[in-house]
């Protein structure tokens, strides 16, 4: 009885050992990206520790993978903001993740048995202003694209600084990206870095601001041609002078885009203009905005109804129509109207809806081309050519003197 007992123990010891040497895993960008699949398999050193180096690049996020290269098995920081290095042993938790504020060489540590991990910078890098990549990406530049497209990427003069010409620029929203010289633009957003100034002031000729890399969008609000120069350059924030050689001022001009096409800025609505007055007849409902010619999404954050059918478009939430109908929206003076439909159509003519044709119905189309009244008419687009005119009104005075038969 006593020998089966040591065998048990031994056996025991046996699989402890088999426990301690597990794998262990690093997940996350510089690894093998946010996967389940194929990550970084750590080496074991003895003494229940498995450890990785490398070179990693500021702003990287990881965690580890015990065992199984799983989401139950994340492991990441107890404590703190979850910076690293920390160059301590520190407590790990399911899920969570570090997030390097250092570019440099690394050897990362987990101790199996404790369940710690330690994050040490052992070299951090001589910066280079020189060896960077810089482009822009936006609605302002030609598009959202990843990766940007050759137009969009700034050339290296070889001495820090960085020179893009851009023809046909707009007012819109745009990011600046920075990368490492030998790395590839992707469609990974985490590398593009974007300033949290925006050129609101920009003018013809030099215009210089300074930027910290962060993560909200930058606005450029003119149109037109220019020059961006990019110099002081860091590790973590840069100079972008912007010449403006060129101001362009485009066409008035609005479009819908909502739910109803899947916010596809491709086959969003024109509003057709007539004298400074901007039409559109459109079956839809639901949520949707407007978008101006410098391509500026414009809303309000309100509820469409009869009883309150205008609203001024301003940067704001999207406008909503409850029901489904036909409906024709007016925008006059940057303020947006929805004709409801009409609650007599089937008398030709009668724009204010009291069941008869007569100069009143002239009065309320007058009111509304004039001072965007609204209040005595039901359906001004009495001659059904899709717009609110005065040609409406003389549709209406051929009925009254006989020339047009209802």
């Amino acid at each position: 009885m006593k020998k089966i007992v040591t065998l048990s123990i031994i056996a025991l010891i046996a699989m402890i050992g088999l426990k301690v040497q597990a794998a262990m895993y690093l997940v996350g960008e510089g690894f093998n990206g946010w996967t389940t699949t194929g990550n970084v398999e750590m080496t074991f050193d003895g003494d229940s520790i498995y450890s990785w180096s490398g070179n990693l690049t500021a702003g990287s996020s990881f965690a580890f993978f015990r065992d199984t290269e799983d989401w139950g098995s994340q492991r990441g920081p107890a404590s703190g903001d979850g910076s690293a290095p920390t160059g301590d042993w520190e407590e790990t938790v399911a899920m969570g993740a570090w997030t390097l504020t250092n570019s440099g060489s690394y050897i990362i540590q987990y101790n199996y048995n404790t369940d710690q991990a330690k994050i040490v910078l052992t070299e951090e890098p001589v910066f280079n202003p020189a060896q960077r990549r810089f482009a822009v990406t936006g609605a302002a530049f030609g598009g959202w694209n990843m990766p940007p497209a050759g137009n969009q990427i700034f050339s290296n003069n070889g001495d820090g600084t960085y020179t893009l010409e851009f023809e046909g620029a707009t007012a819109s929203d745009f990011k600046l990206s920075s990368i490492g010289i030998n790395d590839d633009f992707t469609t990974n957003w985490g590398l593009f870095d974007s300033g949290v100034m925006g050129a609101s002031n920009l003018a013809v000729g030099d215009n210089e601001l300074s930027t910290s890399f962060g993560t909200a969008n930058m606005h450029f609000p003119v149109s037109g041609n220019v020059t961006l120069t990019i110099s002081n350059v860091t590790e973590t924030s840069c100079t972008l002078n912007i010449t403006l050689t060129e101001e362009i001022i485009p066409d008035k001009a609005y479009y819908l885009i909502g739910e109803f096409n899947g916010w596809d800025e491709s086959t969003m609505l024109p509003f057709v203009e007539n004298d400074s007055v901007f039409t559109l007849t459109h079956t839809f409902s639901g949520e949707f905005k407007v978008k101006d010619e410098n391509g500026n999404w414009l809303g309000g954050g309100v509820t469409l109804t009869e009883e309150n059918p205008s609203v001024t478009l301003v940067d704001g939430g999207n406008l909503v129509l409850a029901e489904e109908n036909e409906y024709t929206l007016t925008i006059v003076d940057g303020v947006l109207t929805v004709t409801f439909p009409s609650v007599n159509p089937g008398i030709p003519g009668d724009a204010n809806g009291d069941g008869s044709v007569t100069s009143a119905d002239v009065t309320a189309i007058y009111n509304f081309l004039l001072n965007n009244d609204l209040s005595g008419l039901v359906n001004g687009d009495v001659n059904n050519d899709g717009n609110i005119t005065s040609a409406d009104v003389t549709f209406i005075y051929n009925i009254l003197l006989g020339v047009t038969s209802k």
